[in-house]
């Protein structure tokens, strides 16, 4: 598991052309980046992932609430097996 910073130091390494590497992340429908739809900054999410430190309450209550509404994106769906 990668933080954004890291994936982008792999791209620079790679000699990923930097528009890029460097690209704002988007959902590409809203017309509003990541980072302004989540609330915080990529540097402040990836030193909260790598540290569990972070400054402001109120965001690591959000990054928080995140991460426990989208637990279900991690795990397999369930799939027929024509075995059972």
């Amino acid at each position: 598991n990668l933080v954004v910073e890291e994936v982008r130091q792999i791209g620079r390494l790679l000699d990923i052309p930097k528009y890029l590497v460097d690209k704002t992340p988007s959902d590409g429908l809203s017309g509003l980046s990541d980072e302004d739809k989540l609330g915080f900054t990529y540097a402040v999410l990836d030193h909260y992932i790598r540290t569990g430190e972070i400054e402001d309450q109120a965001t690591k209550e959000r990054i928080d609430h995140l991460n426990r509404i989208n637990k279900h994106k991690l795990e397999l769906m369930p799939s027929f097996d024509p075995n059972l």
